[in-house]
């Protein structure tokens, strides 16, 4: 800005000696005058305007000379404003990004200390957790030792092998035990003690607020293995044992094992014992396994979609058959010496009819299954030269190598259908209409 005013300035200070050396002029006359007078005149004139001229002609020079300077001054100071200007933006930028920085470090101030808030009180709940969780422990160190004299009552009062003996509070520790502590008020209230409980029906039990099959066939094994062991359940390791220790027959065997097999398994046996494919579709979409099956009653199958009683009464009459193998030889095992708990299933056939099979000639021993000893249906000779029930036999060889009869290794295949022992098993069977 000064050095635009410079060169303002002698711009003027120019025109103005320019104006002054115009005015020193004299001024044109019209007056005659000599000629000798009139030429030195003029000559003196022209000698005064010339050096006037010579001064305003410096002058210009020096006003000139002022406004280079000048305009160099202001271009100077135009360069430096620019660069004061680009220093500015620059400033603004870093200045921007400070701000930035600075709102960043802000907001991670405000989550550090929000995450701090949480730690504390995230410590607060876990203090408060872990001191809930030793008064817990110290309730139940406290139930334990009151419950240590009541349990070990209860076992003296179970290895009498009689669940009869059992009074509503015994009842009510079983329930507790099993996981069936829901129903215990029920019991209680309904002086359900072990001559009651021994003697409950499905139906019963349900009354008492047993809906679920599952848990009325959890309670009828108690039931039954407190009278064939004298505990409350048995462990799979304990059924091995008990199975090894049948060694009577492979049938022996596998009847104290049905409590371990699946459903898949179960499914299979019932087929292989002449029951309706469509019953053993129901109890495999209900997954019904082996330790189910053993302890199943007339309203579970009902439940299950079973409908039909011409359907319900053979199962059941399976059931019972195993349930009989399976706890005799449990009671063999652990030397109970009291009678099997009474049998609560519906008889597949009148008593009458039950009672007239034995009357009935017993078929010849190369018709039974040589693993289900029952009458073959569907039967194929195996590789080790005896007949057995098609699907039994699969079912052996998916888990065994061996042969059922001889012990011996036995190849799976090929398994050859025999119809002329399938024609003599069918002759025979029309008449003894009972079998």
């Amino acid at each position: 800005e000064d050095g635009k005013a410079a060169a303002a300035a002698a711009a003027a200070a120019a025109a103005a000696a320019a104006a002054a050396a115009a005015a020193a002029l004299p001024p044109q006359t019209t007056t005659p005058r000599g000629p000798l007078s009139d030429a030195s005149t003029w000559h003196a004139e022209v000698d005064t305007a010339s050096a006037h001229a010579e001064d305003v002609g410096k002058e210009a020079a020096r006003a000139q000379a002022g406004l280079e300077v000048a305009t160099a001054a202001a271009s100077e100071a135009q360069q430096s404003a620019d660069r004061q200007r680009s220093a500015v933006v620059e400033l603004e930028r870093s200045l921007a990004r400070q701000r930035a920085i600075l709102v960043g470090a802000e907001r991670d101030a405000a989550r550090a200390a929000q995450h701090n808030a949480d730690v504390a009180e995230w410590a607060r709940v876990a203090q408060a957790d872990v001191q809930a969780a030793e008064e817990r422990v110290q309730r139940a160190r406290a139930e334990v030792e009151r419950a240590a004299p009541r349990a070990a009552e209860l076992t003296q009062v179970l290895a009498c092998c009689d669940v009869r003996t059992l009074s509503v509070r015994d009842v009510c520790d079983v329930l507790l035990e099993v996981g069936l502590a829901a129903h215990e008020k029920a019991f209680a209230a309904n002086s359900i003690d072990g001559l009651t409980l021994s003697r409950l029906e499905g139906g019963q039990m349900r009354g008492l607020g047993l809906e679920a099959p599952a848990d009325r066939q959890k309670l009828h094994r108690v039931v039954r293995v407190i009278d064939a062991c004298g505990r409350l359940q048995m462990t799979p390791a304990e059924l091995e044992r008990a199975a090894a220790a049948a060694s009577t027959s492979a049938d022996a065997r596998d009847a104290v094992l049905f409590a371990v097999w699946p459903a898949a398994n179960v499914a299979m046996w019932l087929e292989a014992n002449c029951t309706p494919r469509s019953v053993c579709e129901k109890l495999l979409a209900a997954n019904v396994t082996g330790e189910q099956l053993l302890h199943v009653c007339d309203l579970d199958l009902e439940q299950i979609g079973v409908a039909e009683v011409r359907d319900r009464a053979p199962l059941l009459f399976r059931a019972e058959e195993v349930r009989e193998r399976h706890f005799a030889a449990l009671r063999s095992f652990f030397g109970a010496c009291s009678p099997p708990p009474p049998s609560r299933t519906v008889a597949p056939t009148t008593t009458d009819a039950a009672t007239s099979m034995d009357n009935v000639p017993e078929p010849p021993p190369y018709f039974l299954c040589p693993i289900t000893h029952r009458l073959m249906e569907r039967l194929v000779l195996a590789p080790d030269g005896y007949n057995y029930e098609e699907v039994v036999l699969k079912l052996w060889l998916a888990s065994r190598t061996a042969s059922p009869t001889t012990g011996e290794p036995m190849a799976s295949a090929p398994l050859l259908p025999n119809l002329s022992l399938h024609s003599a098993i069918a002759s025979w069977k029309e008449q003894h209409h009972q079998w």
